[in-house]
């Protein structure tokens, strides 16, 4: 039922992915389809035109006067009919010249052209591959296009013959059938259509799985939130309940005695100073979680923090039987950009931590580095160390390692939390190595800051 929301989202996402990026490809399939029809269409007209100045070269010589051919245009164009005398084939013993034969070829080849020929008042003269009993079979549709009885499509364009001398003969009208281009065209819309429809299946599929990718965050932020709410209602209960009940008991109570009514007050301000610190602990992480770089950060000298860190720690070491250790390898100040309360606040935890987890007699290491741009502080305790299988939660909100111990000391769980966001406002890093039962050593990256900022704070 919790992921019911995610899940209609993603198909609302897939659904929208899918239904534009199909729209897109339509688009483009459509754009490929006319530029393929005008391909083709211009090759037909080129090999129209090509065709015609054959024709033209070849049937020159018969051309003496306007509208009229010489009787060697058969020598020519054996299978040219003309209108005022009965059409016949050439014999199959009559062998043209080899000239005639090339042309005729070429026209064999095609297959698919009706020629006329036109005298100089748009009268047909002779005309080829059309029926002799009707050379005016076809019947003019639309620009440029002709419809026979069969119902086939022609394409016609006219070309202006000159006689020898060259003066004007007339016009001689080439009709392409589009058959040929009709088919092709359909089997281009087919194989287009097909690739277009399983493209559109596998943008489908492919919607789906980035939907996915693209809510898999969500849901686990959305996952987060709810752990944090249900972390945090437990914490917030506890100390809650505790108090509940020591006020009940004392309203209860006939013969309460100053002693236990200062005894329930001194509970009550102990669990109200748990809830003050767990209350600041979450506005300080929320606080660090959503600050971005700030135009009001100073460069922070991590050598005075140490220092300072180093005094507030030491009485704290000392009482737990623990040795504090600074090291402060470089001689000179270390200078990064930032919020100095807050980095302070991130070391501390850290420094907190190691103390609270080592066993007495230890020792914990606070150091401070440089390597290339960035500094680099480690803290390095004996302590308990952290089981490889638990390290990658130890950041997590309310997780505690030892929750004994932890909630005898007083912490929430919602250090390291602290410590990481304040590292990675920062453009830092936090990284951990331990090993169980022998110690851990927590280390810190910020970038270094540029000389040119080093400006006294």
């Amino acid at each position: 039922m919790q992921n019911r929301p995610f899940h209609l989202s993603r198909r609302r996402l897939a659904a929208w992915y899918t239904g534009i990026m199909a729209l897109i490809l339509m688009l483009c399939g459509l754009v490929i389809h006319r530029l393929v029809v005008h391909a083709r269409w211009l090759n037909l007209v080129q090999e129209v035109q090509r065709l015609a100045s054959r024709i033209e070269v070849q049937i020159q010589p018969a051309l003496e006067q306007a509208g009229i051919f010489e009787p060697t245009i058969h020598e020519l164009l054996p299978e040219l009919c003309l209108t005022q005398t009965r059409c016949s084939l050439p014999s199959a013993a009559m062998e043209p010249e080899s000239s005639a034969e090339v042309l005729v070829t070429a026209l064999e080849e095609k297959g698919d052209y009706c020629i006329r020929f036109q005298d100089p008042s748009g009268q047909t003269v002779a005309f080829l591959r059309l029926p002799p009993n009707n050379p005016d079979c076809l019947e003019p549709t639309f620009w440029k296009t002709l419809r026979n009885s069969a119902g086939d499509y022609y394409h016609q364009l006219a070309f202006p013959l000159h006689t020898r001398s060259n003066d004007s003969w007339g016009t001689m009208r080439i009709a392409h059938s589009l058959n040929r281009l009709d088919l092709y065209l359909l089997q281009a819309e087919l194989i287009v259509g097909g690739l277009m429809l399983l493209g559109v299946v596998l943008i489908g599929f492919a919607s789906w799985w980035l939907a996915g990718l693209a809510m898999r965050p969500m849901q686990v932020s959305y996952r987060q939130m709810q752990q944090f709410t249900a972390d945090a209602a437990h914490e917030l209960r506890t100390p809650l309940a505790a108090s509940q009940a020591i006020v009940q008991t004392a309203l209860r109570s006939t013969d309460l005695t100053l002693e236990d009514a200062q005894e329930a007050l001194r509970i009550l301000n102990r669990q109200n100073r748990r809830l003050i610190g767990l209350v600041q602990d979450l506005l300080i992480l929320s606080q660090a979680e959503q600050q971005t770089r700030s135009n009001a950060w100073t460069p922070c000298c991590l050598n005075a923090m140490m220092i300072d860190l180093f005094d507030e720690f030491e009485a704290l070491a000392i009482a737990a039987n623990i040795q504090l250790i600074t090291k402060l390898e470089n001689q000179k100040d270390v200078y990064v950009l930032g919020h100095a309360e807050q980095l302070y606040r991130a070391v501390a935890n850290l420094l907190s931590n190691a103390i609270q987890y080592t066993p007495a007699p230890g020792w914990v290491t606070l150091q401070l580095t440089t390597d290339h741009n960035h500094a680099v502080i480690h803290v390095e305790d004996t302590g308990i160390g952290i089981a490889p299988e638990v390290q990658h939660q130890i950041f997590d909100r309310f997780y505690r390692v030892d929750p004994g111990r932890s909630r005898h000391s007083g912490g929430s769980g919602l250090g390291l939390a602290i410590t990481q966001a304040i590292v990675h406002t920062h453009r830092g890093s936090l990284q951990v190595r331990s090993e169980l039962g022998k110690g851990s050593i927590f280390t810190i990256t910020l970038p270094l800051c540029p000389p040119s900022k080093r400006v006294a704070s």
